[in-house]
Order: C-alpha cells, then structure tokens, then sequence
C-alpha cells in the first residue's frame, strides 16, 4: 500500500484525508491519505523519508508551503511562478513540487460565476501568492494586506504576471473595502472562530479559503448579508485536491465522491 502524505502544522483539522481516501476507495487504489504535522526543524529529514518510503507524494500546507521549494529535486514552472508548492510527487528517489492551488481557486471562482475586478487579498503566504497569480493573469487590480506588512511588502514585489503586480497595503480600511468588490481571506483567521473583518461592511464578494467542518463566522456573515457572493474553503480545497489527485495517480480524479466526503455541501 502506498501513502500520501499532507505535510504541515497543524493539520489535526485537515478534511483531505476523508476526501481523498474516498477517492483511492472508489478507484480500487491501494493507497493511503496521512495527515502528519511535521515541525519546520523536521521538514528536510521528513521529505528525506519520503524518498527513501513507499509514497506516492504529499500535500504541503501551512507553514511549508515556500520552504519545500529549496528542498526538492525539480519545481513545476507553475509552483515557480507562485513561489509555493502544495503538491509533491515521487519519482523514484526524486521529488518533484508543483503548486494546484491557482487551479483550485481559478475553479471556485468560476462556479460561482465570480470575475473580481478589484480585489483585495487578506495574507502572504502559499495560497495568497497562487491567488494573487491567478487574479493578475484575469487582469485584477490585486491589493496585499497582511498583519506582518513586511510579508505583504515581499510578495508583492515577487510575483509579477504580464509585467503586472499586486500592491501592499495596510490591513484594510473601511475606505479600502468600499473600493474593492471581492476580498479573498487567505490566512488562517477563521480556524479558531476569528473574523478577520470583524465591525467592516462586507463587499460584494467574499472568498474564504479556510476549509473548515463549519462555515466560519466571516462566511456566516457574508450569507446573512444581502447581495453578497460568499465562496468559502472548501470549494477551493476540492478543486486542488482533485488535481492534485491527478498528478499523484494519473488517473481522472472522482470529484463527485470527493465533494460528497466533505461535511457539507458545496
């Protein structure tokens, strides 16, 4: 039986484990989905077992997602351009990193018939930079906030699509959010019952990438307030994991038994 592993800290929360041993299930694949929360000091030797172990590949979330990317033997172009991976797979004793985040966000997007013109983008970390790259590839006008404006800083003056970037800013304003249409929330505010715009009125649009059990209390808001779209994690968290699932098995991924093992519908 092969494994794949979802690397991180923490990930005792994570739902992809039932959603892709689902999917090995259906197909009749003899693999196994592992969460293991693996501490930054711990990621070189537990990407070194990975090479020397029977497994298929992982998922890398946060805080892994930039530092796997000087530890692996090939980087897709894709995960390049990001600046983060969140998918590993092995060849032989080789590693190889790629980045289905832009995929998974590009599709939530599009089910929900969302094309944000004036966005901004709440974090800096992996999923920030994939959603950042993809809004700059539909033309967006992406702004940065993060609560280290250091991080914002850096991410914006490192991710370039078509001689375009993002810009940063200050966590936002009132003001701010009155110009924007969409917010994306790519932080892990949320997790333990935050609102990162607890006391601001919501744009049009709100994009919650943390993919929690329940709806997090933005996501709640956003439902309860008219004529505001609300896309919230687990959507996204499908549509990368289905990729994801496609580079580890070269199979077509299961979607509809994917989607039907997360805890509520998206």
């Amino acid at each position: 039986m092969s494994q794949v592993w979802l690397i991180g800290d923490p990930v005792a929360h994570s739902l992809s484990p039932a959603m892709h041993n689902a999917a090995f299930a259906a197909l009749g694949l003899p693999h196994r989905y592992e969460a293991r929360e693996v501490k930054a000091e711990q990621l070189a030797a537990t990407l070194e077992r990975m090479r020397q172990e029977d497994v298929l590949g992982a998922n890398v979330t946060i805080p892994h997602k930039e530092a796997v990317l000087r530890l692996v033997a090939r980087v897709s172009d894709e995960a390049r351009r990001i600046g983060a991976v969140n998918t590993i797979t092995r060849h032989g004793g080789l590693l190889h990193a790629d980045n289905t985040d832009g995929h998974g966000f590009r599709t939530a997007l599009a089910e929900a018939g969302l094309e944000p013109r004036r966005v901004i983008v709440l974090g800096a970390g992996g999923a920030a930079r994939a959603c950042v790259v993809e809004l700059l590839r539909a033309g967006a006008d992406v702004s940065v906030a993060n609560r280290t404006r250091e991080r914002a800083d850096r991410l914006a003056r490192s991710v370039e699509v078509d001689r375009r970037r993002a810009r940063a800013i200050a966590w936002p304003s009132q003001h701010d959010l009155d110009e924007a249409d969409t917010v994306v929330n790519a932080t892990p505010l949320g997790l333990q019952n935050e609102d990162p715009l607890r006391g601001r009125t919501l744009p049009r649009a709100i994009v919650d990438l943390v993919p929690a059990a329940v709806p997090t209390p933005l996501v709640k808001r956003a439902k309860a307030t008219e004529n505001v779209t609300v896309v919230d994690g687990l959507s996204m968290l499908l549509h990368q994991a289905a990729r994801s699932f496609q580079l580890w098995t070269g199979l077509e991924p299961p979607v509809a038994v994917m989607r039907a093992a997360l805890p509520r519908p998206v």
